[in-house]
């Protein structure tokens, strides 16, 4: 697949997402389910949305055993108010959450995806380091 070929949301397919993440750096896998793992340091989800009209870039962040929801809130707070790029979440079973969504409606290249993903993994690790204040990540 051409990197600068501009796709469309249709053009997605699984299959098409396979082929543009294969050939970079970034370590790529299906899990159990079939969802796309990306990974260099951290590991992301790239997810289709309903509507196939973005992205959805999603790092599950472990935290160590009974960290309190406070503390949660707390560290997801500090994210969202230093790293505006990144959204982080607490979901409803508890779990800190970071996403990333890539528009794809007018059209996107392989190569911006790529670049997107490799931004979303690279400010996941650093809002890790520079937001953990109170050490609850694993």
């Amino acid at each position: 697949m051409p990197i600068n070929e501009v796709l469309r949301p249709n053009d997605l397919t699984e299959e098409t997402l396979d082929a543009i993440f294969e050939p970079t750096d970034l370590e790529v896998r299906r899990d159990n389910d079939g969802d796309l793992v990306v990974t260099r340091g951290v590991s992301c989800y790239v997810m289709q949305t309903a509507e196939n009209e973005r992205l959805m870039l999603m790092t599950f962040v472990g935290v160590k055993e009974n960290t309190d929801r406070a503390a949660k809130l707390e560290f997801v707070n500090r994210v969202n108010n230093d790293i505006s790029t990144v959204r982080a979440h607490v979901n409803e079973r508890e779990s800190i959450v970071f996403d990333y969504h890539i528009p794809i409606r007018g059209g996107i290249s392989a190569e911006a995806i790529v670049e997107a993903t490799r931004f979303f993994l690279l400010a996941s690790a650093h809002a890790i380091d520079r937001c953990d204040e109170d050490d609850i990540v694993r």
